[in-house]
């Protein structure tokens, strides 16, 4: 299954994001910044050592890193105090999108959209341009360890966005960067106030949002890509159907005569909104191109902006290779196991009881066998996956770090009752990969995570994430627990990694063979089948996935990463290694890149 998070945005569109489609509803626009953070009084850490890439597969680790907006510092006297720039600027960056707010839980947003005009989208350019200046001008020399973490954060976040709103062009080419108009799922999930408000909220939210409706055709320009604009009619379809569907249920009665009829006129008009701009997606999408392909250069860039990666474009054929070496052992192991195990079905009536009992058992598992501690006491909700959302088979919809009460759904989706009984099994999986699924969405997998955020050290560090942090642990989260044992009396659990661990693999080679060899959907779709024994459905969606989601190498990545960085703390403690502590140390800086903590967590494990 794959996966989504609500407020932590492994960002591959509209900001959850840009013009791919992303994984949850949009709010941030951009791919995923490269993330950093720390605790005060330790000196900035250092970056793995370099080595070459071009020539061998290289540990994930040890790639060059390149920071962003690396101008030389100037004077400290020369401009304000990094405490002004930075919190000014985090508050501006918010301001300009406020789906990304109300994600992270903070509900002064409520109520309100991003403008998209043309003009609007230029003049937010304009502001990101002065803002990298201002970082740029930042005398890193007289910075905090926490200082000079939070403003490789916010350059990053920054640079990410300017990579979303002008090298990818997502206001005339991504249908997906419009979704957060639409988005109205944290007023329905998240009791951040009394109904009678959220709903007042709500509607002012669909106001905006109809008052920006007519600049989405106005600033798309077509052709679009075919594969990207199939996704969004879907995506915008399934909007239609939400508001029409779960919003009217539950707000149309709240309120007096006059807020129900305006609560039924603005959400009756943007149900229409979102229908039309499906109907005309589908018609796009007919005369499609391939312009998703972002080509050697832009996806080099990409590396940089999503992961702090410097691999220049000669060398991305090494970037590669560290896949395809992990790619190859876990095939070896998949076919040896499959030889001997068959897998058991789910059965779709006991879909969410059967979840439901796998959740527990994980989070029992964390405890009994000292895995991690657990940051909070809530337990997530198990549902089915809205309308808007079913291109995606299993998501976290999730309160945010800011939130002042808490809220969290461990999403399934259920297959098209119009398809085969016979394709109907096939999406569903076996009970192992519904075991995998749990592990990675919820314990210890991303609502372990979320929840540790909440104590990441700044509001810049519970704000922004990582793609490769938080896919990388969720899919190292799924090999380890089954490596701890749990699971472990039945084979069809490891099977079930093992055919996971080989989709992200896959997902790696067809973002490079998509991006970098400008191969179609056609051509990337028969490796998910024979390398990585994916059924012929599931490696349609793959493929297609990576036409909008370029950056979905981030779950073997960060994964890699994590792993690498674990075998050298083993290494360096011996005996005193602790597999708690070590996840401890992992989860309590935020959500970034793996690069960048690297020394910061072998210092708190005693190991540097």
């Amino acid at each position: 299954m794959t996966n989504t998070v609500a407020w932590m945005r492994p960002r591959p569109p509209s900001r959850t994001r840009l013009g791919f489609v992303a994984l949850a509803v949009p709010a941030r626009v951009a791919i995923v910044a490269l993330a950093s953070a720390g605790c005060s009084g330790h000196a900035p850490p250092t970056a793995p050592p370099v080595a070459a890439v071009a020539t061998t597969a290289q540990p994930p680790g040890s790639l060059p890193r390149e920071p962003i907006a690396s101008k030389p510092a100037i004077s400290p006297d020369a401009g304000p105090p990094f405490a002004s720039v930075r919190d000014q600027l985090l508050d501006a960056l918010l301001a300009d999108e406020p789906s990304t707010a109300r994600d992270l839980g903070l509900h002064e947003f409520d109520g309100k959209v991003a403008p998209v005009s043309a003009r609007d989208v230029a003049a937010r350019v304009a502001r990101l341009r002065t803002a990298a200046d201002e970082l740029a001008a930042v005398d890193v020399g007289s910075l905090s360890r926490d200082e000079t973490l939070d403003r490789a954060e916010l350059a990053s976040w920054v640079a990410s966005d300017l990579f979303t709103l002008v090298d990818l062009d997502a206001p005339r080419k991504s249908p997906g960067f419009y979704e957060s108009l639409f988005g109205v799922s944290s007023y329905v999930d998240h009791e951040s106030a009394p109904i009678a408000q959220r709903a007042a909220r709500l509607v002012a939210h669909e106001e905006a949002a109809l008052a920006e409706i007519a600049h989405v055709r106005e600033n798309l320009t077509p052709p679009l890509s075919k594969p990207v604009t199939e996704v969004a009619a879907r995506n915008f379809a399934g909007f239609a159907t939400y508001l029409r569907g779960d919003v009217a249920k539950i707000f149309g009665p709240v309120g007096d005569d006059a807020q129900r009829q305006r609560f039924a006129r603005a959400t009756e008009a943007l149900a229409k909104a979102a229908t039309d701009l499906a109907v005309w997606f589908k018609k796009e999408a007919a005369r499609g191109d391939q312009s998703h392909v972002l080509g050697p250069s832009r996806y080099a860039k990409l590396l940089r902006v999503q992961e702090g990666l410097a691999v220049p474009v000669d060398a991305l054929d090494g970037f590669g290779r560290m896949n395809e070496v992990d790619l190859a052992a876990n095939k070896k192991a998949y076919e040896d196991l499959a030889a001997q195990v068959k897998p058991k079905p789910v059965a779709e009536a006991r879909l969410f009881a059967t979840a439901g009992r796998m959740m527990q058992e994980a989070r029992a598992f964390l405890a009994d066998h000292a895995i991690v501690t657990l940051a909070s006491t809530d337990t997530p909700v198990v549902r089915e996956t809205p309308p808007y959302e079913r291109w995606n088979s299993a998501s976290i919809e999730m309160s945010g770090p800011f939130d002042t009460s808490r809220s969290a759904f461990y999403q399934l989706t259920i297959p098209d009752r119009a398809w085969s009984a016979k394709d109907r099994a096939a999406y569903l999986g076996s009970l192992g990969d519904l075991f995998g699924t749990t592990i990675h969405e919820v314990y210890p997998g991303h609502f372990v995570q979320g929840r540790w955020a909440e104590r990441a050290p700044s509001r810049v560090a519970k704000a922004f994430t990582s793609y490769s942090f938080v896919e990388g642990w969720a899919h190292y989260s799924e090999q380890m627990m089954i490596d701890e044992g749990f699971g472990g009396d039945d084979p069809a659990n490891r099977l079930a990694m093992l055919d996971g661990a080989l989709l992200r693999n896959c997902r790696f080679a067809a973002s490079i063979a998509i991006h970098v060899k400008g191969m179609t959907v056609e051509q990337v779709e028969p490796r998910f089948v024979t390398d990585c024994h994916q059924d012929a459905a599931t490696a349609h969606e793959q493929a297609v996935r990576g036409t909008f989601d370029p950056g979905y190498f981030a779950y073997t990545l960060g994964k890699l990463q994590i792993l690498a960085l674990r075998k050298e703390a083993q290494a360096r403690l011996g005996d005193r290694f602790s597999l708690q502590h070590f996840h401890d140390a992992l989860l309590a800086h935020g959500s970034p890149p793996i690069a960048l903590i690297h020394d910061a967590v072998l210092r708190e494990l005693g190991a540097l």
